[in-house]
């Protein structure tokens, strides 16, 4: 029989360990917002066309909008690029909108339409 590996809790943990997974979540979360940053970046660089990487690239980004160990700054600028891509986009919409899958499309529906809480 395997053993299990028993998961420590954070009350376990010696003052070392706790410090020491508090620097590889400061170390994650800053990778995290500079690829963010950088792929909005890359987004809002061609602002009324779409290239075949966009669609990617905001299906992409649309995954950091919801998670919840993403601070706040990564959310609320991948909700504004975007809404600016969908918004620089609306005139021509439909030639824009073939060049991504119905997944993609979805994922970038999921972050600029508004929430209905009495839905």
């Amino acid at each position: 029989k395997k053993k299990k590996k028993k998961k420590t809790t954070d009350a376990e943990m010696s003052k070392e360990e706790a410090e020491e997974k508090a620097a590889k979540e400061k170390q994650r979360a800053k990778r995290q917002q500079r690829s963010v940053f950088v792929l909005c970046a890359v987004v809002m660089g061609r602002p009324y066309d779409t290239p075949p990487y966009i669609p990617e690239a905001l299906a992409a980004l649309s995954k950091h909008s919801f998670e919840h160990r993403a601070s706040m700054s990564v959310r609320d600028e991948v909700k504004r690029v975007c809404s600016e891509f969908k918004r620089t986009h609306t005139d021509n919409w439909e030639a824009h909108k073939r060049q991504f899958t119905q997944e993609q499309l979805e994922a970038l529906e999921d972050v600029v339409s508004t929430p209905h809480y009495y839905a």
